[in-house]
C-alpha cells in the first residue's frame, strides 16, 4: 500500500478517541478533538470545500454549507488529514498569521501531494481497511449494490466508496 503511514496514521486517530467504528460521527470526533467546526458558504469562491486554520493553539476547520453533507464528511476528513500530517510541515508564523490549507476541486483531481495524501487520509479515517474488510465479509450483496451499501454503512459517497475499494484491491465487477 503506497500510503501505510497515512492509514496507520487515521487508523490511531480513531483509536486513541474511541471512534473506530462504521460510520462513526465525524462532528463529534472534531468536537472531541477541540476543535471548531463552521459552516460558511465561501461567497467569496464557490470552488472551496473548506479550509483548515491553525492560529496558535486554536484549530478551526471550515466547511461550505452548500455541499451536500456526505460531501462535508470527506472534508472534514480531508482537513484533519491536512492537520494531522502537514501542519508540522508549515513554517513557523512569528506574526501570528493562521496556516491555511484548503480542500477545492483541483484537490478532488490529486494533483498537488499533500492534497492528495490528505484525500488518503480522508478516505482511511472514514473508512479503515479492516472495518470495510469486515463489512464485505457479512454482506450477501455483489458489484454496484455492494458499492451502494458500503456506501450507505460508512456514510459516503458512492464515488468516494469506489475509489476506496479500488486503492484496497477490491475488484467487485
Amino acid at each position: 500500500m503506497i500510503y501505510k503511514h497515512i492509514e496507520e496514521n487515521a487508523e490511531s486517530l480513531l483509536h486513541e478517541n474511541g471512534f473506530y467504528s462504521v460510520g462513526f460521527d465525524i462532528r463529534e470526533l472534531v468536537k472531541h478533538l477541540k476543535i471548531d467546526l463552521v459552516e460558511t458558504s465561501f461567497d467569496f469562491d464557490s470552488d472551496i470545500s473548506g479550509l483548515l486554520a491553525i492560529n496558535n493553539e486554536q484549530i478551526v476547520i471550515s466547511i461550505n454549507s452548500l455541499e451536500d453533507p456526505k460531501r462535508h464528511r470527506f472534508t472534514i476528513a480531508h482537513e484533519l488529514g491536512h492537520l494531522k500530517l502537514h501542519s508540522k510541515e508549515q513554517p513557523v508564523f512569528i506574526d501570528k498569521i493562521p496556516k491555511v490549507m484548503y480542500r477545492n476541486n483541483a484537490s478532488a483531481t490529486g494533483e498537488i501531494h499533500k492534497e492528495r495524501e490528505a484525500n488518503a487520509f480522508a478516505a482511511a479515517l472514514l473508512m479503515p481497511k479492516e472495518l470495510v474488510a469486515d463489512v464485505i465479509e457479512n454482506c450477501k450483496l455483489n458489484g454496484d449494490e455492494m458499492v451502494k451499501h458500503l456506501a450507505k454503512e460508512f456514510v459516503v459517497s458512492v464515488q468516494a466508496m469506489s475509489f476506496r475499494l479500488s486503492n484496497l484491491g477490491y475488484y467487485l465487477g
